[in-house]
């Protein structure tokens, strides 16, 4: 009888210790404050540059007179996820690289509109910068994002290099139980937080091989995806796009873009299986597409395997942007 009152006395202290470690994460006492992640993340060569009702955090890299890249990221991330495609890039090319709201560093006071308000903030950027002709690179919804924007301003774009391209809505994806249970306790009882914990698994997940996700790469997605009241503005967001593009899908913008398309694909992803890059090819129908894949690479290819994936995205720029050396007369 004593053992089952101490159980019972040790059982109630746990459940009255995970009950106040969560009560503290929903009152925002875990978030990293908005200021500190700027300052461990804004750093060279990072500004801030003004758009309207959008403060934008950018770098923007590479000769000035080369050719111009601009670079999209994914949902639920930031312009650190270019980190090693931009360095492999910027000895030949200009490369633009932004938080697009709600991600990242960058805020914006008006309402989302969703990957069309993307679509003009680029739009806006690239008029601000002079910049008249460039190539893009995006990967998931940055890439869906740079299909319509190809799709609209087709005498703007040279090239367009996606990865893990959803032109529809995903299809439902299969992770561990551990992890829906964070998921479903993040949208019942801590709305506003996700601990690393969380990022590690999650990220695994999405890796081809999880021992393959590095620590610098947990620690940004944990603080800038924490900066208080990130996730209500991503909720917005997601609400946005699924009336804006989600319920009809990019399929028709993709067979309106002429320029070159790389495809690079990572076959073992859970979100976007590997049959959707031929469907993709498929809908590119007004253009060339060089489709790379790699077998054992999950949904970021920029992130899982950085060096080996920029080198394909550096080969495949330098036949398409670069012009060939004249031949001298003889």
């Amino acid at each position: 009888m004593k053992f089952v009152r101490m159980f019972g006395f040790m059982a109630a202290v746990a459940i009255g210790l995970v009950a106040l470690i969560l009560l503290t994460m929903r009152l925002g006492w875990w978030n990293p404050s908005y200021e500190s992640v700027v300052e461990a993340q804004a750093t060279a060569p990072s500004t801030f540059e003004t758009y309207g009702t959008a403060r934008i955090h950018m770098r923007d890299e590479g000769p000035r007179d080369g050719p111009v890249v601009v670079m999209l990221h994914s949902s639920m991330t930031n312009l650190r996820e270019w980190d090693v495609w931009a360095d492999a890039l910027t000895d030949r090319y200009r490369v633009i690289r932004f938080d697009w709201p709600p991600y990242g560093l960058s805020t914006d006071s008006a309402p989302s509109t969703g990957m069309p308000g993307v679509v003009k903030l680029l739009e806006q950027i690239v008029e601000a910068k002079k910049v008249d002709k460039f190539a893009i690179v995006g990967t998931s919804s940055g890439a869906t994002i740079a299909t319509l924007y190809a799709s609209a301003h087709p005498e703007k774009v040279t090239a367009l290099a996606l990865s893990t391209l959803p032109l529809k809505a995903p299809p439902p994806s299969e992770f561990s139980r551990l992890m829906m249970a964070m998921v479903w306790t993040h949208e019942n009882v801590v709305p506003n937080y996700y601990p690393r914990f969380y990022y590690r698994r999650s990220l695994g997940e999405l890796y081809g091989k999880p021992e393959r996700l590095t620590d610098e790469t947990v620690e940004w997605s944990y603080q800038t995806n924490n900066i208080p009241g990130g996730f209500e503005r991503v909720r917005q967001y997601y609400q946005a796009n699924l009336k804006a593009v989600w319920s009809k899908g990019a399929g028709d913008d993709a067979a309106k873009v002429k320029a070159p398309i790389l495809l690079q694909w990572g076959d073992a992803d859970p979100v976007l299986p590997a049959y959707l890059a031929d469907d993709a090819v498929k809908q590119f129908s007004g253009t060339k597409v060089d489709l790379i894949r790699y077998p054992d690479l999950g949904h970021y290819p920029m992130l899982e395997l950085p060096k080996e994936t920029a080198k394909d995205l550096r080969a495949w720029f330098d036949r398409t942007l670069v012009p060939a050396p004249a031949v001298a007369a003889q």
